[in-house]
């Protein structure tokens, strides 16, 4: 076979070419089946030689990366590379515009330090950089290396992670439109009300919608975080002072948030309205209440807005109404977990006074389309492309909410080998990483979400735990949940269908403070089966929820104390045994942690105990309780008594403490 025909991904006008590169040459074979050469040159720039060939991801990748473009391919056969390479694909990206991808390219090196000096520059140039390390006068990689390390570059960033609110247009996915429907009602006087879940994505959507307002300028936003200590520790009537000074620099700033006026407020609400409501300039104004629940009967800091909530809400009521009788458009957006405060007919035997003032509107969870939509985007971008089967069963595991979803899918991307991708999930394997999800990981997010709903509404959580027992509640006891994303209709009832929610439910009702952690399980010597089962449950969760933190634990620990030149993830696989350094050898260092046995992170532990001595002190009390859990009664066909589960309660305890630390 001659040297052109094996180079079949590359285009035949350009085939001669890069056969007389060898460099190039060897690349675009490594390259195969990933991306199509369609251009090749050789050229001076920056006092430099370089190569370049222009690649056309196949479609597989170019669904991966949501790539639609060719990519730059540059040649820089140096050993030590300089700031300068990033300009050079800057420049020739930008003469080729709109032929080639902006934001990113592929450079083959020859600088041992290179890969990541290349990234670093890269990212402040905003260009990502997939770097290749070939020494100079050495072998390309084999092509299957080439393909793994191009997949570590590619995939291993979580596109499904998120910390806090999303921003980026690109992540504010399945609800653009009832954003923009909002900002338009807003605009015309409209109250309305976005309650839900913790982590439902109410934040988001509030900055979406004041970001509208603000690029439109209309309307003027007032911005109140009633979190805030300093707003909610107020009475009645200094919030409504501070929310008056608050509505003015809104008016005249187009934006003021409740931190500015803290401390500073001089007018009453009506005198300051008297002032814009004779402004012949006046404009809309928005005032959104986030976190409503600090401001309600049920308040978690403050419980004097038990007899506060009447008195703020009915002057401020009085005052929105007054604004109508003036013309004045003053729009109100209230966002909190629960909407109790606001449905009942009376507050501590007073008529509630914002009664069907502030809609029932929830931000509820995604619709099947929109949930489809968001994990196809997300995994396409780590490499994972879930079957349609598979995308339906993990939108319905996390009750089809956004975060819920999120980190299901982030759990997938973490173990799923990155060298592998992009790989195509099937339903099984969906369903068993989101059982592993669900055990280890999401009966906390859920356990977090339903104490919170617990905290706010009461009645509301016990409705919940009386569908769970019961199997359905009537929908016309049940709306509120149904609108929270908990329960699902089956005809005129309401049931659980996410298991997410039953292991968030079951978590919550089984936890045990810490200081309950070493009492006896029961005051007798005796537990029925229901009782045992409830125990043991228990502990098997407590243990899921340690050993994952137990891993991220020992990375972060490794990843702060080793010195210069160590690598944690070597550091990791160096204390196991030959046969699992073997197996573990080809795991991205985000994979390997999750692939540990619990034993195995007590061996690294030990085998770094300068690195751990500070959190535990005591080596062999760590080798001992590590020993004590592994032995799982739970988990094994053995007789178990009152002295197994609180030894085992014992250490988890002792554990949970030290690595809190």
């Amino acid at each position: 076979m001659t040297p052109l025909a094996k180079l079949i991904n590359v285009h035949e006008d350009v085939r001669s070419q890069v056969s007389q590169d060898t460099i190039a040459s060897d690349l675009a074979r490594s390259l195969e089946g990933l991306f199509e050469i369609t251009n090749y040159k050789r050229f001076r720039a920056l006092k430099g030689e370089y190569a370049s060939m222009y690649a056309k991801p196949t479609k597989t990748i170019r669904n991966s990366l949501s790539v639609e473009r060719e990519v730059l391919v540059l040649i820089a056969n140096y050993n030590a590379l300089q700031a300068k390479t990033i300009q050079v694909c800057l420049d020739s990206i930008q003469r080729k515009q709109p032929r080639l991808q902006p934001d990113l390219a592929i450079v083959l090196h020859a600088d041992a330090d290179g890969d990541e000096n290349l990234r670093i520059w890269g990212r402040e140039s905003n260009l990502v950089i997939l770097p290749i390390f070939r020494p100079i006068a050495g072998a390309m990689p084999p092509a299957a290396i080439v393909r793994q390390r191009l997949a570590r570059e590619l995939f291993s960033t979580d596109s499904f992670q998120i910390t806090g609110p999303v921003s980026d247009d690109n992540e504010f996915f399945g609800r653009r439109e009832k954003a923009n429907d909002l900002v338009r009602q807003l605009q015309h006087g409209r109250i309305s009300a976005l309650f839900g879940l913790r982590k439902v994505g109410k934040t988001s959507m509030l900055n979406r919608v004041i970001e509208l307002a603000r690029s439109s300028g209309s309307p003027r936003v007032a911005m109140v975080d009633c979190s805030i200590h300093g707003f909610n520790a107020m009475n009645a009537s200094d919030a409504l002072r501070a929310l008056a000074r608050l509505l003015r620099l809104a008016s005249q700033q187009g934006y003021a948030h409740i931190s500015q006026t803290l401390g500073r407020s001089d007018h009453d609400l009506m005198t300051t309205f008297e002032g814009l409501w004779q402004d012949p300039n006046r404009a809309p104004l928005l005032v959104v209440l986030d976190e409503v629940d600090y401001i309600t009967p049920d308040s978690p800091t403050s419980p004097h807005w038990a007899t506060e909530f009447n008195n703020f809400w009915r002057e401020f009521r009085a005052l929105v109404q007054e604004c109508h009788r003036h013309d004045f458009s003053l729009s109100v957006l209230v966002s909190g977990v629960s909407s109790k405060s606001f449905r009942v007919a009376e507050i501590a035997g007073v008529e509630n006074s914002v009664l069907h003032f502030v809609p029932e509107d929830y931000l509820s969870p995604f619709e099947l389309g929109a949930a489809d939509a968001m994990i196809k985007a997300l995994a396409r971008r780590c490499g994972l492309n879930f079957s349609n089967d598979a995308r339906n069963y993990l939108a319905a595991y996390a009750a089809y909410l956004p975060y819920w979803i999120r980190m299901a899918g982030s759990y997938v991307h973490r173990h799923v080998e990155l060298e592998e991708r992009p790989v195509d999930i099937d339903l099984e394997v969906t369903k068993s990483l989101c059982r592993e999800f669900g055990e280890t990981e999401g009966a906390e997010i859920a356990r977090i979400a339903l104490q919170n709903l617990k905290r706010v509404d009461q009645p509301m959580y016990d409705l919940l735990v009386r569908c769970k027992d019961r199997g359905t509640v009537p929908l016309a006891e049940a709306r509120p949940l149904l609108r929270y994303g908990l329960v699902r209709q089956i005809g005129l009832d309401v049931a659980i269908t996410s298991d997410i929610v039953r292991l968030g439910l079951d978590l919550l009702r089984t936890a045990r403070n810490s200081t309950d952690s070493n009492a006896s399980p029961a005051s007798g010597t005796d537990l029925d089966e229901s009782e045992w089962a409830e125990e043991l449950a228990a502990i098997s969760r407590r243990r899921n929820i340690l050993e994952r933190k137990t891993r991220e634990f020992v990375r972060i620990v490794l990843k702060m104390t080793l010195p210069a030149g160590r690598d944690w993830a070597e550091t990791v696989t160096s204390a196991l045994t030959a046969h699992r350094r073997e197996e573990c050898a080809k795991l991205a260092p985000d994979a390997l942690m999750g692939k540990l046995y619990w034993l195995e992170l007590s061996s690294v532990i030990s085998r770094e105990w300068s690195s751990f001595s500070r959190f535990f002190n005591d080596k062999k009390r760590v080798q001992h309780a590590f020993e004590i859990l592994n032995e799982r009664p739970d988990a094994h066909a053995k007789d178990v008594d009152l002295a197994d589960v609180a030894l085992q309660r014992r250490e988890l305890t002792w554990l949970e403490t030290r690595i809190a630390q």
